[in-house]
């Protein structure tokens, strides 16, 4: 997980603005579909690493202003002996951005958050070679509040493609314990998606 928080940090330098000043940078409405590299916590304990991908469509409100919808679901994993943990994530979440520089650049930093809803289901298992039984199952379900920020940049491949490496961090909220776990669940990604304008 480290590794993909370095290449996509390098990424985002590498890409910067003074590097990609040419027009043609997508401002229309968008559908598009990303995949990420995750890590998800409790308040104790590492639940593990997986994939997500998440389906997600955008409008502008003005020449640097974009709101969206997103679906996504994760699906992370861990076995340390001792400590397994195997779990998935489904979330519906509203998201905005504020990209950076004049709208005729062709790659666009941008900076935001999200608000919405998801639901993390999994088990955890704890072994004990001194205690019987040797292994212990303890479930989990919750649905709460959830919440990111994240950084990215934009960058306009023709007039209808654009690419969006991004990162993100963000909780599934709350104090209250769910069964095996202590939220808040708190979730790192490193990912790229691909929109699209319909036009």
């Amino acid at each position: 997980m480290t590794r993909c928080w370095w290449v996509l940090g390098t990424w985002l330098l590498a890409t910067s603005p003074a590097l990609a000043q040419t027009p043609g940078a997508s401002t229309d409405r968008t559908i598009g579909a990303s995949v990420s590299a995750a890590s998800l916590w409790d308040d104790e304990t590492h639940l593990g690493r997986g994939a997500a991908v998440a389906l997600d469509g955008w409008t502008p409100l003005g020449p640097h202003a974009r709101v969206g919808v997103e679906g996504g679901w994760l699906a992370h994993r861990r076995d340390a002996g001792y400590l397994a943990a195997d779990g998935h994530a489904l979330h519906l979440m509203g998201r905005g951005l504020w990209q950076l520089g004049p709208r005729q650049w062709r790659t666009r930093p941008f900076v935001g958050g999200g608000l919405g809803v998801a639901r993390s289901t999994g088990t955890l298992t704890t072994r004990d070679p001194l205690a019987l039984p040797f292994e212990r199952d303890q479930s989990w379900r919750l649905t709460r509040l959830a919440w990111e920020l994240h950084l990215g940049v934009r960058t306009a491949l023709g007039d209808r493609w654009t690419l969006r490496p991004e990162l993100r961090a963000g909780a599934i909220g709350g104090t209250r314990r769910a069964g095996a776990i202590q939220p808040p669940l708190v979730r790192l990604q490193a990912g790229v998606a691909v929109e699209w304008a319909p036009r």
